[in-house]
């Protein structure tokens, strides 16, 4: 391999991995939005008639998919990955963690929940999957971008 192709190929090596990291994101999210309406509680429009904070979460999918075909397209778009990914996580942990009126507590409100204590416990697995992979998705990000920043500084 000449010093020519090596940067294209770490370039293909770090697209590889922001895809894994946004495709396991976007199905942890996925899971966790139908978890929502399986549950039936914190739900809303289209699954309910009322608008709520459910619904205009589901706009995330208006960055997730097409950030995944073009990315798939060659476009590393690191920028645009931590957008999302710092998004995404901020409103995760947000509705999830930060106990303010109408917050959705992990135990009362997903695994009580439930009557089998293996689906609330799948229930709390699929929220520590969609953290986990947003936050593997941010660390994947600042890696591109510090990819990017060192081909830069040493002009590849």
């Amino acid at each position: 391999m000449n010093a020519s192709t090596r940067p294209q190929a770490a370039q293909t090596k770090l697209r590889r991995w922001l895809l894994i990291a946004a495709t396991g994101t976007t199905a942890f999210a996925i899971m966790h939005h139908t978890d929502h309406v399986v549950r039936g509680n914190h739900s809303g429009w289209p699954f309910e008639e009322a608008l709520t904070p459910f619904t205009f979460s589901l706009l995330i999918y208006a960055l997730l998919l097409p950030g995944l075909y073009l990315t798939t397209k060659g476009r590393l778009m690191a920028g645009y990955w931590l957008f999302t990914a710092v998004v995404g996580l901020a409103l995760v942990v947000w509705v999830h963690f930060v106990p303010t009126g109408d917050y959705e507590a992990p135990i009362a409100d997903i695994y009580a929940v439930y009557g089998s204590p293996v689906a609330g416990l799948f229930a709390l697995v699929v929220l520590t999957g969609l953290v986990a992979s947003l936050v593997t998705l941010v660390i994947v990000v600042i890696r591109v971008l510090r990819s990017a920043a060192n081909s830069q500084v040493l002009g590849k």
